[in-house]
């Protein structure tokens, strides 16, 4: 075993929590998060997820599609976004659940991720909150 393939992260609940504390970690005030759009987030995101946002893409032709923000913190610009609260539960061999609450531009958030483990790292699923419960039946059913 190399040295590379020894410091790859297992899929457990501490690199689902570390995967998603990097994810966040980039919504800094100067930041460069990874855009939730096709292809730019095929680093973060599984295959069906990948798909229903060139789906989407595609449908759009250019214009704003079913998406007019960024779903991993629910927001169109963030200013000051500081995690308060990580939750991550395993769910069998390669699949995880969390819930992240944090705070932006003064307001309160919580966000469920359903996240499975995908050549060696863990890649968002699904995400939810309380308006939205599920991103993937979102865009499934989306009007264009």
């Amino acid at each position: 075993m190399s040295s590379a393939q020894a410091a790859a992260p297992a899929p457990s609940a501490a690199s689902a929590e570390q995967f998603l504390r990097g994810l966040y970690a980039k919504y800094t005030t100067n930041g460069k998060p990874t855009p939730f759009v096709y292809p730019d987030a095929k680093n973060i995101v599984d295959a069906q997820m990948l798909a229903l946002l060139k789906h989407d893409q595609d449908k759009s032709q250019g214009e704003v599609g079913a998406m007019d923000g960024d779903p991993v913190c629910n927001c169109q610009d963030w200013d000051g976004l500081k995690i308060t609260s990580l939750r991550t539960a395993v769910q069998g061999n390669n699949a995880a659940t969390a819930d992240v609450a944090f705070t932006n531009a003064g307001s309160s958030e919580k966000i469920h991720f359903a996240l499975v483990w995908a050549n060696g790292s863990w890649r968002i699923h699904d995400i939810g909150t309380k308006d939205q419960p599920s991103l993937v039946a979102y865009l499934k059913t989306y009007k264009y």
